[in-house]
């Protein structure tokens, strides 16, 4: 049985035929009114527009990010738009061999990725990079505070690369170009989630290729010249045995960290601060109570997800909510509505920094898949506002209404941050 003959079944005018005509999975305005319209009667429905069935509530998300004996991640990363045999053939050309080794793929190999990946990626490593991400974040305050600008953009100016000069810190690199990063970061996603023609594929996969370069070059000289990095680590790790990691897998692992080290965390910085700003009371309140920041921190990882939905399959025939699916069936868990779910988090559509189970969000995700970079998010998100309330506590949110999102299937934050800093 297909997803398009369990869909024929269910009556046309019933609340889950309704939620797949209505559901617009490219546009982030409207997004989160039509989770909480929907959630309540229909805890999955078929969206026929990326061939998906969409689960809307905590407990069945859960359920499905910890059980990978019967619910595959291979699809996690796969271009919404399948890729021209075209781009294949030059990808090919120019020695693109990147491999799924830890976000889309299953055990055994994506238990031999992340043990490698947990040498170094861990708390007690990320705590080293306190004083340093600290610094960072202060260097990009001095020069919007010297720019003598009173408007500022502070996605422009400040949480665009800061993530990025952090994932450097990992790779033992400090003087590398954050913006070029992030073009390439940003390139990938849009390749990858986004709704590109053709002609952007093609323009888009030679910055591809050369992102690819970039980390394998960084792995190349960590095998002449190895230090207290992230490749480093990884090589140690494989210590030459291919059945720990292959030489390509290694360098795939970096090639991840070089997006995943930083785009969530450049949105979730966007997200956070715009729900604080659009609130100047709350605002005041961590500015006169910096306690306040870390429980700030979780709520908006919570209330406004930067990583809005992520894709599983079924290896098998499966029952999510109550309806049976086949096995092959395409799955997108929304993290964005199952982190407003009524049944766990009570008023889910208030932002409110004083909430109690406000870490019990799952937009790290959850079970094996679990963000290794989270405690590194948390901490780089909590110096961010430490240091902006200290130096710009009057600091107001500017236009509001010119703020948009990038469409895309699976990330979210905004594309600017215009704000008044009242010195």
């Amino acid at each position: 049985m297909t997803s398009t003959t369990i869909l024929s079944k269910i009556p046309a005018g019933c609340p889950m035929h309704q939620a797949g005509e209505r559901f617009q999975p490219f546009e982030h305005k409207g997004m989160t009114d039509f989770y909480a319209s929907v959630r309540p009667e229909v805890p999955i429905f078929y969206a026929p527009s990326i061939d998906c069935w969409v689960v809307t509530r905590r407990e069945d998300a859960l359920a499905v990010l910890r059980d990978h004996e019967r619910f595959s991640a291979s699809n996690a990363t796969a271009p919404i738009v399948p890729w021209p045999e075209e781009m294949h053939q030059f990808l090919r050309d120019q020695h693109f061999t990147n491999e799924s080794v830890q976000v889309a793929c299953d055990p055994p190999r994506h238990t031999r990725g992340r043990n490698a990946a947990m040498t170094f990626l861990n708390m007690k490593k990320f705590q080293n990079y306190e004083a340093d991400v600290r610094a960072l974040a202060r260097s990009y305050i001095n020069e919007i505070s010297n720019s003598g600008k009173d408007i500022v953009d502070l996605v422009e100016s400040f949480t665009y690369e800061y993530p990025a000069k952090v994932a450097f810190l990992l790779l033992g690199e400090k003087q590398l170009d954050a913006r070029k990063l992030k073009q390439w970061a940003d390139l990938r996603i849009k390749l990858i989630f986004g709704t590109l023609t053709h002609e952007q594929q093609m323009e888009a996969a030679r910055d591809l290729a050369d992102f690819w370069h970039f980390a394998s070059a960084l792995v190349e000289q960590r095998k002449k010249k190895p230090g207290d990095d992230y490749p480093s680590a990884l090589l140690a790790a494989r210590a030459g045995d291919d059945s720990i990691l292959t030489e390509n897998e290694v360098k795939s692992l970096v090639f991840g960290l070089l997006l995943a080290a930083h785009e969530t965390t450049t949105n979730a910085a966007g997200n956070l601060l715009f729900e604080l700003l659009k609130r100047p009371i709350t605002w005041q309140a961590i500015v006169e109570d910096q306690s306040l920041i870390p429980n700030a921190v979780e709520e908006g990882l919570r209330y406004a997800t930067s990583t809005i939905a992520w894709r599983r399959r079924a290896k098998v025939d499966v029952e999510i909510a109550g309806v049976q699916l086949p096995r092959g069936s395409q799955i997108l868990l929304s993290l964005t509505s199952a982190n407003r779910d009524e049944k766990q988090f009570a008023d889910g559509e208030i932002f409110d920094i004083g909430r109690s189970n406000a870490r019990s969000h799952i937009a790290f995700g959850n079970g094996i898949h679990h963000c290794l970079g989270a405690p590194l998010a948390r901490m780089e998100l909590r110096i961010l506002l430490e240091e902006l309330t200290t130096a710009f506590p009057k600091m107001r949110l500017e236009d509001e209404e010119s703020i948009s999102f990038l469409p895309t299937l699976s990330f979210r934050g905004p594309d600017r941050l215009p704000v008044r800093l009242n010195r």
